[in-house]
């Protein structure tokens, strides 16, 4: 059981810093060719985010032990539930670059800086539950109430590369 609270936990960190990509909103502007032409070395993208979240906001992560959600048992599925997320939070700096070879080894690699800081203003959550369905009932396992203010400064360029191994 704390394995799969740990493993739980750890899914939730993830997901909470890769939230903001999925909520962010971007302009697309025309570029002419010749601004394009003058580019080098962009290999990548840096982002300041900052998602405000209301009442009824929920994250569900579900883990099917590695089967497609129609083809697992209700045995072999289990939810994550991060429950009426409310609050801002921003995120400064968080980076993701495609590095052809990193360090000289030869492999490419996509490396993930970590924000430079992150805000958070009355961010709360009612709870952070592990469940048997997709919805917090009684039967689902309070792990946590997380509530938030302040900032979080993370050492400069903290990265984290992600490449195949043989």
């Amino acid at each position: 059981m704390m394995l799969n609270k740990f493993y739980f936990l750890t899914r939730y960190l993830f997901f909470t810093l890769l939230l903001p990509v999925f909520y962010s909103h971007a302009e697309l502007i025309p570029v002419s060719d010749d601004a394009l032409n003058n580019v080098s070395g962009q290999s990548g993208i840096t982002l300041n985010a900052k998602v405000i979240l209301g009442d009824e906001s929920s994250f569900v992560f579900t883990n099917t032990l590695g089967k497609k959600k129609a083809d697992a048992t209700s045995a072999e599925t289990s939810y994550f539930i991060v429950d009426n997320i409310q609050g801002e939070l921003e995120m400064e700096g968080l980076a993701l670059d495609l590095i052809s070879d990193l360090k000289k080894s030869g492999k490419s690699a996509l490396q993930w800086t970590l924000p430079k800081k992150i805000t958070a203003k009355n961010l709360k959550t009612t709870g952070i539950y592990a469940s048997s369905t997709e919805s917090v009932d009684s039967a689902s396992t309070f792990l946590l109430g997380v509530e938030l203010n302040g900032e979080l400064s993370l050492p400069a360029n903290t990265k984290i590369s992600l490449f195949v191994v043989d």
